[in-house]
């Protein structure tokens, strides 16, 4: 087997060199790098990842220790772990124990021997003897034993409030008698979750009968359900799998079974049918662990609260039933959030018996579609964007009443950190976000931690290559990765543009001249767009589509399918586009992904509203349709599907996360971006005319049809006539 010394033998460098080049040291030239890695290919070899880590003088290696991995809510709590851990350089090792005393004290042996960061342990043993493992931390999770020892600590959910409120859920649907399926009453979660359904059930007068035991005894359980003499109209299940079991052994029996089932179970956006689930979200528990791992890493203070977990319930918020016959009509943009909707119109009439005619079209078709919505509209909902509220906002909505139960309901769920902007014109509430979105900026992780290209990159700048965070630095990366200008560059483009349309090419500039200017704006005398900021930042723009393939695109989809095929090392795009990397067939991205603020910390702010039109006569199930849109559950299918409804709840949804993992960063986004100026918002004023303007003078300029100097003053002129109209 190769050793480094024949790999510096072979490359003619230095030991110390092969080994900077090995462990990811940067302090290394890009050609003794090149040497190092064709000199170690050449002779197979590979750097072995632990030990790698032992050199470096610390493990972040970590333990999780179940009782087996078929329970679904055991590899939730694994891939929460993994989720947050594993991006940040933790390996997350899964051992599972048969729920035997014996194992878990062998598997604890072998995790300790690797001198691990933590263990995470949902343990077998009631009573914890101290020193279990040293004096390695331990996060007990599901199954809290008697004693904690000092070095560990408890991560869990209030199953006896669990268990009363399912209970409460199966009485409020009849009063026949009910199974209570749970595992071991020796374990806390278990005996917890079972006091809390006798005391509900007790309570109601409802007659019960508890099957609990060892998991691997579930399948008995299950048969002898069946042949209990009695029977039963509902089942109350710690699991999942208990129902599967109960169906399974049903088939077996010959049985027809006609059940009211209600279970605990993990956080999910696609469910089964048929079963009444008070959710837990497991995922999450693993993500906060991770946390809290992480902290012990710092060295800081712990905080003990970032355990704390509160139980979802249920999440079928009921939507009430109309009247036979009903229909809406919808007018909104053609969009991934649109196709997402038509997917799940089917289950809103068969919830509520409304039907929905759903009508897409483009950008500036709607626009012209909303404006002669002002006289008169034949769609009882309409989607518009949110740049065009403060000119069309009042003629088109209804006004909505806050104080009204069904409204406050929706404002609930929706994050906090939504610009008033999606809601109001003026003093009045008139709509909804709908698909709100901000720009973000994606890069090709892979080429920023490559230690070859960041110290090419630093060779060339004399400084780190990192994610930028000004237009300049922006520029100077997007220069570095364009082939023209940089023949070593693994990509061929260093950024996208999109200024096909006027108000796209407006979005995609005036980010760089928010954070030059923070106001072009003068009052009556109209804008001030013909300045040295602007100037400047106009000249920006157009050298950097030197940096681009030269496309005009016409829209954010172009670019962001431009940036999928693994040509380009950046990209700015509003984040209600941003599926799309996921979803090409061509997409070379998956695992590949970064993303971060947007340059200068003033990302715009995009997507839509959608409100009742002032000329629906359909009110009510204009309410009932809002209602169902804005549910979690509606939302998060709508966002696993591609598109974007807002809800809180899409922050802790770690299956949603897993897929678009840019979502959780959107909150701070939306807190930071912007659209509309207070300064602007004056009577006559047109955020969209506005936009138009700038949009075209940028095209113009940067297409060459015009100097910078004459485009802007034609802009300026017209921006001017809006102004006096």
């Amino acid at each position: 087997m190769a050793t480094i010394k024949d790999i510096a033998l072979l490359a003619g460098v230095s030991h110390g060199t092969v080994s900077n080049v090995l462990n990811g040291r940067g302090n290394v030239s890009v050609e003794k790098i090149t040497l190092v890695e064709n000199a170690a290919k050449k002779l197979g070899y590979t750097i072995n990842a632990q030990a790698r880590q032992l050199r470096k003088g610390k493990t972040k290696r970590v333990g999780i220790v179940v009782p087996q991995v078929k329970l679904k809510k055991y590899s939730d709590l694994f891939l929460g772990l993994e989720q947050e851990l594993q991006s940040r350089g933790y390996e997350v090792n899964l051992y599972y124990s048969d729920n035997l005393n014996y194992n878990e004290e062998q598997i604890l042996r072998n995790i300790e021997s690797t001198n691990p960061m933590a263990v995470v342990l949902v343990s077998t043993f009631t009573d914890t003897a101290d020193n279990m493992l040293g004096d390695v931390p331990i996060i007990f999770a599901e199954r809290k034993p008697h004693v904690l020892p000092a070095n560990a600590v408890f991560c869990g959910f209030d199953y006896e409030k669990a268990g009363k409120e399912l209970a409460a859920r199966c009485s409020g649907a009849g009063k026949g008698r009910v199974a209570v399926f749970a595992g071991h009453l020796k374990y806390s979660n278990c005996a917890d979750f079972v006091r809390g359904v006798e005391k509900e059930l007790s309570y109601r007068g409802i007659e019960y009968r508890i099957f609990s035991g060892e998991d691997f005894l579930g399948d008995h359980r299950s048969f002898e359900f069946w042949f209990d003499r009695e029977g039963f109209e509902a089942v109350i299940a710690m699991e999942p799998e208990m129902i599967s079991s109960i169906f399974q052994a049903a088939k077996s029996c010959g049985k027809m079974p006609a059940l009211r089932c209600y279970v605990l179970a993990g956080k999910s956006v696609l469910d089964e049918t048929g079963i009444e689930k008070y959710e837990l979200n497991y995922r999450l528990r693993g993500k906060r662990i991770g946390k809290y791992i992480e902290q012990i890493e710092a060295g800081g203070t712990l905080q003990q609260s970032i355990l704390e977990l509160e139980n979802d319930g249920f999440c079928d918020r009921k939507i009430a039933a109309c009247a036979a016959g009903q229909e809406l009509k919808i007018l909104m943009i053609s969009g991934p959030t649109s196709r997402a909707l038509g997917y799940l119109l089917p289950q809103f009439t068969e919830q509520t018996g409304i039907r929905v005619r759903l009508m897409e079209v483009n950008y500036d078709e709607l626009y012209q579609m909303a404006k002669n919505c002002t006289i008169s509209s034949p769609y009882d909902l309409i989607r518009m964007d949110m740049a065009w509220m403060s000119e069309l906002g009042r003629q088109v909505y209804r006004p909505l009443d806050e104080r009204s139960e069904w409204y406050r309901g929706i404002r609930s769920g929706l994050s906090d950190s939504l610009s008033d902007d999606y809601y109001r014109v003026g003093n009045s509430h008139v709509a909804f976000p709908f698909d709100p979105s901000v720009q973000i900026l994606f890069y090709r992780k892979d080429l920023f931690e490559s230690p070859k290209i960041c110290r090419e990159f630093y060779e060339k700048y004399k400084r780190q290559l990192e994610v930028p965070k000004t237009f300049r630095e922006l520029d100077e990366i997007a220069r570095f990765f364009t082939r023209t200008y940089n023949e070593t560059s693994p990509v061929r483009y260093g950024i996208t543009q999109a200024f096909g349309g006027a108000v796209v090419a407006a979005c995609d500039y005036l980010p760089r001249l928010k954070a030059e200017s923070r106001n072009i704006f003068a009052g009556s005398s109209g804008m001030l767009l013909k300045n040295e900021k602007v100037l400047q930042t106009l000249d920006d723009y157009k050298k950097a589509f030197d940096y681009t393939n030269k496309e005009t695109n016409l829209w954010w989809r172009d670019t962001v399918e431009c940036f999928a095929n693994g040509q380009v090392a950046m990209n700015i795009v509003f984040s209600n586009y941003a599926s799309i990397l996921l979803k090409g067939e061509n997409s070379e991205m998956l695992g590949k992904i970064g993303f971060a603020e947007v340059p200068g910390g003033h990302p715009m702010l995009g997507g839509g509203v959608i409100g009742i039109s002032r000329y629906s006569q359909k009110q009510k199930p204009c309410e009932i349709f809002l209602q169902w849109l804005y549910s979690e559950k509606t939302s998060a299918l709508i966002t696993y599907l591609g598109g974007y409804v807002n809800h809180k709840k899409l922050q802790e949804n770690l299956e949603i996360l897993e897929l678009y993992p840019w979502i959780e960063d959107m909150e701070r986004a939306f807190t930071i971006g912007w659209r509309r100026e207070e300064e602007r918002e004056v009577d006559g004023f047109s955020e969209f005319a506005f936009e138009e303007i700038l949009g075209n003078a940028v095209r113009f300029v940067v297409s060459g049809i015009m100097e910078k100097e004459e485009a802007l003053e034609a802009a300026q002129e017209r921006c001017a006539w809006m102004m006096k109209r």
